[in-house]
């Protein structure tokens, strides 16, 4: 009996022996199992805690970046108004410089009409110098003849002068010798005064006829020449009267040329002034108006320099947060 009993337990030890083994080797392995666990699960831990960690961080970068780009759309906002208003201001200038623009056009215009004018002036100014001068010419050419009429006037009463006395001194001699004659008859008797009768009524008579026609000849002359000074003195009275009202007409018509020529010499200044002003004017409103382009340029190249600048959603820092926060949740879904 016994040796039938160990017989039948021997293999049941050994069933048992074996399964021990198995059983010491089994716990092991999982005591193994259990450690590779537990290390993994701290190294998941760790890596959950740096995860958290990082993702706090990526978060708190995320609410700066979100503030960041809320005060840089208040800035952008702000640049917007700013280069709205600075448009609005530049479209202002221009249209202010269009209209100094037609302004200076206009004002240009009349300079021009006024330097026309005033060369038309400048012309008729000449011509009338011209005239004045062939005037002048003939004034004199009147004068000199005027004082060559003086001159003969003047010989004309000279002659006229010279011709009274000799008519006087031949009557006074006719005078002187009819009383010689008749103190010669006086004196002497009555033969010779029948004689020198005679001869008297022989000789005077043809004396008196000669002496009378002398006479008549030279008063018909002094009349003839008595008239003729009449006629040229008449006669240089009206050229007098018409030269000097000759000078007065040239005289008031340069004074009225002068006047004329003054005045447009004054539009002139002014037009100039005027449109020196107007080019002062805008000169300096040109100038500000390139400053302001320079400034829109200057903001528009900010714009677009901002613009260009890569977007915080945009950026790999932010794709490496996402994935990881992806893969975490990955992760924690599946535990």
């Amino acid at each position: 009996m016994s040796d039938s009993v160990k017989t039948t337990v021997d293999p049941l030890l050994k069933d048992l022996d074996g399964k021990k083994e198995s059983f010491r080797r089994n716990v092991v392995s999982m005591a193994a199992e259990l450690k590779q666990v537990r290390g993994r699960l701290v190294s998941q831990e760790q890596f959950f805690v740096k995860e958290s960690f990082f993702r706090k961080e990526a978060e708190k970068k995320a609410k700066n970046m979100e503030m960041e780009i809320c005060k840089l759309q208040k800035k952008l906002e702000d640049r917007n108004c700013e280069l709205e208003a600075s448009t609005s201001a530049a479209e202002k200038f221009l249209e202010e410089v269009d209209d100094l623009r037609l302004q200076l056009a206009l004002t240009k215009e009349i300079a021009e009409t006024s330097a026309a004018s005033a060369e038309s002036a400048q012309l008729q100014c000449s011509v009338l110098t011209e005239q004045l001068d062939d005037k002048t010419r003939s004034l004199r050419e009147h004068e000199d003849r005027v004082t060559q009429l003086g001159h003969q006037l003047d010989n004309l009463q000279r002659d006229l002068r010279t011709r009274e006395c000799s008519q006087k001194q031949l009557r006074e001699e006719v005078m002187r010798i009819e009383r010689e004659i008749t103190e010669a008859v006086a004196k002497s008797g009555k033969g010779t005064e029948c004689e020198l009768r005679k001869l008297l009524e022989e000789v005077s008579p043809q004396n008196f006829e000669r002496m009378n026609k002398l006479l008549a000849v030279k008063d018909e002359e002094i009349a003839k020449l008595k008239d003729d000074v009449k006629l040229m003195s008449a006669h240089w009275k009206l050229k007098t009267k018409e030269l000097e009202s000759q000078l007065e007409r040239q005289r008031r018509a340069d004074q009225e040329l002068k006047k004329k020529v003054l005045k447009l010499e004054f539009c002139l200044q002014e037009a100039r002034s005027q449109t020196r002003k107007l080019q002062r004017a805008g000169d300096r409103r040109d100038k500000a108006i390139k400053e302001l382009r320079d400034q829109i340029t200057g903001k528009e190249l900010n714009e677009s320099v901002s613009r260009e600048k890569p977007n915080f959603w945009d950026t790999s820092g932010f794709k490496i947060v996402v994935s990881m926060s992806m893969l975490i949740l990955v992760i924690v879904s599946k535990r």
